[in-house]
């Protein structure tokens, strides 16, 4: 009786380990788009914003003085939808400055234009970053 608890419990462990690991957040790759691995920025009225969508799904959005843009400090990454050149920003918590997608208007080697919530920001390439690892 005591050898069948021993091998139900560990059944039970292997089968929990297995749902876990199956569960698991899958990395994403998004090396393959020219815009990821770039730091963009562009001119405003009062800073310089830089904006970074790394190649595994990371994203800072921030102004010159070091403070978040739209509640960037807040997000946990993104996704990218090709067909309709969409970002949309995964985050911890939202606010009413938050603005979770993000469309692709344009880009090419020098400049991107982005749609945040129907305003439209053009950021130039400032570098080409290593992907963050």
């Amino acid at each position: 009786m005591k050898k069948t608890k021993t091998n139900l419990l560990l059944v039970l462990t292997v089968a929990l380990l297995f749902v876990l690991l199956s569960c698991a957040a899958k990395p994403v790759d998004y090396s393959e788009y020219s815009f990821t691995d770039t730091a963009w920025t562009r001119n405003t009225e009062y800073d310089i914003e830089t904006l970074v969508f790394f190649s595994d799904g990371s994203f800072v959005y921030s102004c010159s003085c070091g403070n978040p843009v739209n509640d960037s400090d807040l997000n946990e990454g993104y996704t990218y939808d090709d067909e309709t050149k969409t970002i949309t920003i995964k985050y911890m918590e939202t606010t009413e400055e938050t603005v979770s997608e993000i469309k692709i208007e344009s880009y090419d080697d020098k400049n991107i234009k982005l749609n945040f919530d129907g305003e439209i920001r053009e950021f130039v390439k400032d570098k080409k970053l290593n992907p963050k690892r």
